[in-house]
């Protein structure tokens, strides 16, 4: 099976649209060539493996740019209230949820406490959770020193 060709702008989180037997999706039969020109520069067509690549780079670069960041109690226990949390769990020691609103694909704000302190940060869904503790557990270990 041939892989799906889209049209996406590097740089851009989502893509702008699909191909499908030669025309551009959603712009009333338009040819990509024609579309691409209306869209400027910066669009381009290429294989949607390729974009998706693209994409989660454009994500890492927007929304996983930080470590992770103190917090309040009462903030923690604000995110934890706000909505149902999801992956509530303790690992490892250290008490991590996550908020079920994402930021985009499946990357959302996390929420961590260990030895009453608290911390939040974007990460995937994806990242271990153990992996998630052993960072907090090493900030507090050099917060302590």
């Amino acid at each position: 099976m041939k892989e799906q060709i889209v049209i996406y702008k590097f740089g851009e989180t989502c893509i702008q649209t699909t191909i499908t037997n030669g025309y551009a999706d959603y712009t009333d039969g338009k040819r990509p060539e024609i579309y691409l020109d209306e869209l400027g520069p910066g669009y381009t067509c290429l294989p949607i493996g390729q974009a998706i690549e693209l994409i989660e780079q454009a994500e890492n670069k927007k929304y996983l740019n930080g470590p992770w960041q103190k917090i309040t109690k009462e903030k923690w226990f604000d995110w934890l209230e706000v909505l149902p949390p999801e992956a509530w769990a303790n690992t490892n020691g250290v008490e991590i949820f996550r908020l079920c609103e994402y930021q985009t694909s499946n990357i959302t704000r996390h929420c961590a406490r260990y030895n009453e302190q608290f911390y939040t940060s974007f990460r995937r869904t994806s990242e271990p959770r153990n992996f998630m503790a052993a960072q907090i557990k090493t900030i507090i270990g050099e917060q302590q020193l």
